[in-house]
């Protein structure tokens, strides 16, 4: 900075790309610039980051010399920093500006991409934009686009070292024409944003067909022409696109509207008949009638040639099946034609192979079409008379002429004609001109130079234009192209003079006997002498009257072989005829045809044995010839068989089963075209759709899986890989599709589409393909082939990625390393995904289903992408809960399947009637299903509407069971509101279901704890239908059980004996009741029940007896004592469950109830139950008893018999012995009582001597410590085997 005084070095201080820690210097200086001296001074900055040194002097500072000092700045963090140094001058003051700035990123890039314009041809092109960071620290940057599609823009974002360039890449994929004007943010980090622009005009390479004016064409009209003929017009071919392109010429005979043969002017129904038969013969090939030279090329960029299109009609040969249907004037018809051209370019795949694959429309611009009309007109030139013309006899060296009209029937096309020279005829004129319509008349003349009889063919010509294909042009000359055939037919002779036959009229005297002269005439010309010989032979055509049967067989016989002559028999030529000059002449009279005697010299004619002789040595000379030949043959076929055959045999019978090929007419004819046309085909043979279709079949079912070689090996693969292609030829290579959709395709998986090699030439091809610059399908291999000859080859493109997004990439492919073009692939990369088949399901009842299955339905779970997706089901659950189930609830629905996952409704009177789920699919997305369940309604009603109790017993339990009945069509489902309407009262269960067609019990269980009357109604709620009412009624008694003894008494029973005492129990009141008699505490009492009413118990001295209303049953205690003692207690017995205390209602326990009640509880009640408290009697009785000594003892207590099983009864009885002893102070008398002894059949003894068992003796009296024995035999008659 300088001033009118001083200069100051620098005029602002900047430290840039300081960092915390570090230190930074620099100097400051100021020089006085001015003529006298100065006082100057430098302050220090304010701020303790920089420090100031200088040396300030009062003395002023003289003109040229300066102040300097030394500024040190030491940054403490990261920041930028700014103050100032003060300079005083005199008596003024200056600024000197310090700024610090820490280290920071400066990103700089282009905003335009300027494309220019491209072609449209598939192809990703690409263009960089420099992104340049100028600064000192990283920076970032982020590109924010979501235009237009084809345009991708890499990398997204990403950091920028210092002073490092990034390249920003624009793709754009020039699949459609198009003008891109796009724009894309790109932020910068410490910048402002950049708008990037994107500029590209995208042109479509098109082809445009005109004529020699320069107009458009789109149809070419020939107009009607002659079988055989041709017409040639010139079209021109230009090129509208900016790049040059290789074209070539297709013939569409299967577009719609292409009509090949037919007369569009006859009716529906006959050419539908024509189209029909001619459809089973023979089709004539379209690439016959129209031709295109040249039918290939290449164009540069906007540049025109002039093609020449022929049409060449040729007429059909007709199968006898059109010739029955159409008849003989068919062939007269005329055919039309309509046909279409395409002119495309090579690698546009708009044609045949591109539909076969391709998945986008075709572009309108790659191809262009033509449309050919003609009619094919046959010759209608017919000569009148006839074909057939005979011209008189003459002699030599006269003329006879025939005059011959020449009709030209087409009343559209004139007819030239030209007759053929031929010897002996002539024709004037020789050739000409017929108008359509007209007539010309023509002399043939036979004018013979020898003699003879002539039958020829006069060949009349027919001209016109026939083409002359050239590889670069077509060239008509006027040739022959339709000729007629006169057959003429013309006698010359010699002039010689026949004799008349002078013959005998038949009026001659018989002395006479003349016979005439020359009178051998045959029998057909019997005509000419019939002026001669009138009379004689007057009628003889008409008469059969004496014609012989024989005869005329025999002159049947006799026609068939001409070796034999016969001659007429005329009047008075006996002698001449009973002797002809040949032996194989005979005479036959003219009326009757008898054969006349014949006479023969046997001198001088051989016998029949002469004549035998003869023919045998002609047999045998022939026989001796035929040998040899036969010989001859056989060595041939010998020696030919041994070049061919040898001694190992394959299996192979020679000519098994082959016949010999049958040559017909129209093979000839098209061998003869075939090489009439060979120079040409090369030129002027179209391609045609079907000809491709037919390549494309034979190729495809021809795949090459094994054996292809990646680089040409043999010497035929070298040289067939090192050839140019045609366009032709180039077209026969299919690389496809074009276009390789992957479609969605998720992230992190892998894809694989086919790229299909078609090779349809016959020679070899080597296709290389180049994934270099695409890592996303390196996994492809292998990338080079060498494709066999007719051979189809699958190259499997495998798509990896890890970015979403949008994926197109260009593939370059090569073909024999010359020609090189490319595929488009192209992707959208997705997440993994699960799709419903609905996002809500309604569950309907299903009668067919039990009603515990509950309501069933599916959701199913579709994968349309290709990698398998992890799901789990999450339920919501909400206030009201939730009764919806879905199985399985977690799994893996593989790629491009589907998964049914079956959703269930748990029914009940509560269950929630909606629910929903959350499908959460692993890394990918989430959806929500909603579930409904649908009631169906139901018809439930109760078997009884009242319920009765009737007496109940008190502290008794009591179950009635209520059964409710559904005969709807719908599981029923129901709810007890009040489950506890009584004070001991439960309803159980508290809710069920009622399935179609079937019932459910609701039980009732009641057990009272006071008396009372009940009358009340438990509601049952039913969903979805009205609820029901059941009336439960009845009474409590308490029971009232009486015993009619007062006490028990047990006085002097002896040890080892019972004794009883019968009583009986009584129940007076109408309820049931149970009495409990617990005698576990005296196990020598027990009590005897009656079997019917005897209850059961778990203890084994505890009896229990179950009385009904108003029943007594007669009971006994017995006391059965087994060891001397005495006993007084009290009868434990219960009843109900109640002892000895009174009960009361206070003290029995309500339970809870479960269900809350509602206020009005007390309008179900129809009586209102009012418990009353009341005190039970006791049923205790007093039991007294004592136990006393045994006084008698007997030993053994028992006695065994033993009886040996099946054997014979005998009369021996068994005896044992007991002896009684008395061991009291007292006389006893004893008595043994054999009324018990039972009989082996079931009866008892009524006597010692009827029993089983024999006692002596029965009774006695013993004294005191005295014994006795006591005689017990057992009769073993009595016995019966069991």
């Amino acid at each position: 900075m300088t001033t009118n005084y001083v200069r100051i070095n620098p005029p602002v201080v900047e430290f840039t790309d300081v960092k915390a820690g570090k230190v930074y210097k620099t100097t400051v200086t100021v020089t006085n610039t001015g003529i006298t001296s100065k006082r100057m001074r430098l302050l220090e900055p304010t701020s303790k980051l920089f420090k100031f040194r200088v040396t300030n002097t009062e003395t002023p500072i003289a003109a040229g010399l300066s102040l300097s000092g030394t500024l040190e700045f030491r940054p403490e963090k990261d920041e930028d920093v700014c103050d100032r140094l003060l300079l005083v001058l005199e008596d003024k003051a200056m600024e000197i500006p310090l700024l610090a700035f820490s280290p920071v990123c400066s990103l700089t890039m282009e905003s335009l991409a300027d494309f220019g314009s491209v072609m449209a041809n598939s192809q990703v092109i690409s263009k960089e934009v420099e992104l340049t960071n100028q600064g000192s620290a990283p920076g970032s940057f982020q590109v924010l686009y979501d235009g237009d599609q084809s345009i991708r823009l890499s990398p997204s974002s990403g950091v920028l070292q210092s002073g490092a360039t990034q390249w920003l890449k624009v793709e754009l994929c020039t699949d459609r024409p198009t003008r891109v004007r796009e724009e894309a943010q790109v932020k910068l980090q410490n910048s402002k944003d950049v708008v990037l622009k994107i500029r590209a005009d995208v042109l479509e390479q098109s082809l445009e067909l005109q004529d020699l004016e320069g107009e458009r064409l789109s149809c070419l009209r020939f107009g009607p022409v002659f079988f055989g003929t041709s017409r040639v017009e010139k079209v021109v071919l230009v090129n509208n696109g900016p790049q040059a392109c290789d074209w070539m010429v297709v013939l569409q005979d299967d577009a719609p509207g292409t009509e090949m043969g037919f007369d569009l002017q006859r009716s529906t129904d006959a050419a539908l008949l024509e189209r029909s038969v001619r459809n089973r013969a023979t089709a004539v090939d379209p690439s016959t009638v129209i031709a295109c030279v040249p039918n290939e090329g290449r164009l540069r960029p906007y540049d025109r040639t002039t093609l020449w299109v022929c049409f060449r009609p040729v007429s059909r040969r007709r199968s006898r099946e059109e010739q029955k249907t159409s008849g003989a004037s068919a062939a007269a018809s005329k055919q039309d034609y309509s046909l279409f051209l395409k002119f495309q370019t090579v690698g546009s795949k708009d044609g045949f192979n591109h539909q076969q694959h391709s998945t986008v429309p075709p572009h309108n611009g790659y191809c262009v079409e033509l449309a050919v009309t003609g009619s094919a007109l046959p010759v209608s030139l017919v000569p009148s008379p006839g074909h057939s013309f005979s011209f008189q006899q003459c002699l030599m060296g006269e003329r006879v002429d025939v005059l011959c009209v020449l009709h030209n029937l087409s009343p559209h096309l004139p007819v030239t004609f030209k007759f053929r020279k031929m010897a002996n005829f002539i024709s004037d004129p020789p050739s000409g001109t017929i108008s359509p319509g007209q007539s010309q008349d023509v002399v043939l003349s036979f004018a013979p130079h020898q003699m003879g009889t002539f039958k020829v063919k006069q060949v009349l010509e027919v001209l016109g234009q026939v083409v002359h294909l050239e590889p670069s042009s077509i060239k008509l000359r006027l040739r022959s192209f339709h000729t007629i055939t006169l057959h003429l037919s013309a006698v010359c002779r010699a002039q010689t003079a026949c004799e008349t036959p002078k013959l005998n009229p038949g009026i001659t005297p018989a002395v006479t006997n003349e016979t005439g002269q020359y009178a051998r005439v045959p029998s057909s010309e019997l005509g000419r002498c019939v002026g001669l010989v009138r009379a004689a032979v007057l009628s003889t055509a008409k008469t059969r009257l004496h014609s012989h049967g024989q005869s005329q067989s025999h002159r049947r016989n006799q026609s068939l072989d001409g070796s034999r002559r016969e001659l007429l028999a005329f009047p008075n030529d006996r002698a001449c005829s009973i002797r002809p000059a040949s032996p194989d002449t005979t005479y036959r009279t003219i009326f009757t045809g008898v054969e006349r005697y014949r006479y023969e010299d046997p001198d001088f004619s051989f016998t029949e044995e002469e004549e035998q002789q003869r023919q045998r040595h002609r047999d045998h000379y022939l026989a001796f010839i035929r040998s040899l030949r036969k010989t001859r043959l056989q060595k041939t076929t010998a020696r030919l068989h041994g070049e061919v055959e040898d001694n190992i045999d394959i299996g192979l019978r020679p000519a098994a089963g082959l016949l010999t090929p049958q040559l017909s007419l129209r093979d000839l004819e098209s061998n003869h075209s075939q090489e009439g046309h060979s120079v040409d085909q090369g030129h002027s043979q179209l391609l045609t759709t079907s000809m491709l279709a037919a390549m494309e079949t034979r190729s495809r079912f021809r795949q090459v899986t094994e054996g292809i070689n990646a680089l040409p090996s043999t010497n035929q693969e070298v040289a067939d890989c090192s050839r140019t292609l045609t366009v032709q030829q180039l077209h026969h290579v299919v690389i496809g599709p074009s276009l390789i959709d992957f479609g969605e395709v998720c992230v992190a998986s892998v894809c694989v589409r086919n790229l299909d090699l078609v090779n349809n030439l016959q020679v070899y091809v080597w296709v290389q393909l180049e994934l270099d610059c695409c890592p996303e399908l390196q996994r492809s291999s292998p990338l080079s082939h060498v494709l066999p000859p007719l051979s189809r080859a699958t190259l499997p493109l495998v798509l990896e990625s890890t970015k979403l997004g949008k994926f197109h990439k260009s593939i370059s492919y090569t073909v024999n390393s010359h020609h090189r073009s490319h595929v488009l692939v192209q992707s959208q990369l997705v997440p993994v995904v699960l799709q419903l088949s609905q996002s809500q399901v309604v569950l309907s009842p299903s009668p067919s289903y039990l009603a515990q299955s509950g309501y069933r339905g599916t959701v199913t779970l579709v994968n349309p992408r290709n990698h398998p997706a992890d799901f789990t089901w999450r339920p919501i659950i909400t206030e009201t809960g939730l009764a919806f189930s879905i199985r399985p609830a977690t799994g893996t629905v593989e790629a491009y399947r589907e998964l049914d996952c079956e959703v269930m409704w748990h029914p009940s009177f509560s269950s929630p009637l909606e629910g929903q789920f959350d499908l959460c699919v692993h890394q990918g997305n989430t959806a929500q299903l909603r579930c409904l369940a649908k009631l169906g309604s139901s018809s439930v009603q109760l078997a009884e509407k009242h319920l009765v109790f009737g007496s109940v017993p008190l502290i008794f339990p009591s179950v009635r069971t209520a059964t409710l009945h559904n005969t709807g069509h719908n599981h029923a489902y129901f709810q007890v509101l009040d489950v506890y309407p009584l004070p001991g009262m439960v309803v159980t269960p508290t809710d069920g279901v009622v399935p179609v067609g079937g019932q459910a019990e609701v039980q009732v269980h009641l057990n009272p704890g006071a008396i009372m009357k009940f009358d009340t109604r438990v509601e049952i709620a039913l969903r979805n239908m009205k609820s029901l009412e059941l009336r439960v009624g009845g009474s409590v008694e308490p029971p009232l059980v009486d015993i009619n003894v007062k006490s028990f008494l047990f006085h002097g029973v002896y040890s080892g004996s019972s004794r009883g005492v019968p009583f009986s129990l009584r129940n007076r009141s109408s309820a049931l009741a149970r009495v409990q008699f617990d005698l576990s505490e005296h196990t020598d009492f027990t009590i005897h029940l009656p079997p019917h009413s005897a209850g059961t118990s778990q203890e084994p001295d505890v009896f229990v007896m179950d009385l009904q209303g108003q029943q007594t049953a007669q009971c006994c205690l017995v006391f059965s004592p087994k060891q001397v003692a005495a006993y007084d207690f009290n009868l434990p017995v219960t009843v109900n469950g109640v002892g000895m205390p009174p009960f009361s209602s206070s003290s029995a326990s309500v339970p809870p109830n479960s269900v809350p009640k509602s206020s009005s509880s007390r309008d179900q009640h129809i009586v209102t139950p009012r418990p009353l408290p009341i005190a039970m009697e006791t049923l205790s009785r007093r039991v007294q008893a004592t136990a006393l000594c045994v006084p008698l003892e007997m030993s053994p207590s028992s006695l065994q018999f033993d009886l040996e099983p099946f054997s014979s009864v005998t009369t021996t009885s068994q005896t044992q012995t007991v002896e009684l002893s008395n061991v009291s102070d007292k006389r006893l008398s004893w008595r043994i009582d054999c009324s018990a002894a039972v009989t082996p059949g079931g009866g008892s003894s009524t006597s010692s001597n009827e029993g089983l068992f024999t006692v002596c003796p029965t009774a006695g009296t013993l004294e005191p410590l005295q014994c006795v024995s006591v005689a017990v035999s057992l009769s073993p008659e009595r016995v019966t085997p069991g």
